[in-house]
C-alpha cells in the first residue's frame, strides 16, 4: 500500500472514531493488548485482563488467591500508572481463574536481567512499577 493510501486510510478511520466518539473507548481497549508492557512481565504471568466496560471498570483474571489478595491492596497504584500513561481505567475488578500463558510474549521476558526486582516482583524494561489509582475495587 502507498504512504498517500496509508495516510488516507488513517485519516479516515481517526475521522470515524472522532465523529462517533471512540476515540477514548479504543485507547481505553488498548489495556488488554498492552497489559504486559502496562504491569511488567511478572504481574502479566500471574493475571489476564478479560474485557474492560464502557464504565471503565476492567476486569481481570487473578490464577491465585494470594495474588488476588495482592492486586486488590494495590489497585488504586496500578490505576494511578494506567493513567499517568494515557489510560483511563476507573476501577479494577479483580477475580480468581485460569490464566493463559501467551506463546512467545513471556518467553521474550523470561531471559534475565530483563527487569528489575522489587518487593512486588519485576519492574518493566521502562524501571517503572505499573501500578493504578482508582480506589474501586472488587475481588
Amino acid at each position: 500500500m502507498s504512504n498517500n493510501r496509508a495516510l488516507l486510510v488513517r485519516e479516515v478511520l481517526t475521522s470515524y472514531l472522532d465523529r462517533h466518539n471512540l476515540q477514548a473507548r479504543v485507547q481505553q481497549a488498548s489495556v488488554i493488548n498492552d497489559w504486559e508492557k502496562l504491569v511488567g512481565v511478572q504481574l502479566a504471568k500471574v493475571t489476564e485482563p478479560d474485557s474492560i466496560d464502557r464504565d471503565g471498570t476492567l476486569r481481570v483474571r487473578v490464577q491465585s488467591a494470594a495474588w488476588l489478595q495482592e492486586l486488590q491492596l494495590t489497585s488504586p497504584t496500578i490505576i494511578a500508572e494506567l493513567a499517568k500513561q494515557g489510560r483511563t481505567i476507573k476501577r479494577i475488578w479483580w477475580s480468581l481463574g485460569p490464566v493463559r500463558e501467551r506463546e512467545g510474549a513471556y518467553q521474550r521476558r523470561s531471559r534475565r536481567g530483563a527487569g528489575t526486582k522489587t518487593e512486588h516482583g519485576n519492574k518493566n524494561e521502562t524501571g517503572s512499577w505499573p501500578t493504578t489509582a482508582t480506589a474501586e475495587t472488587r475481588g
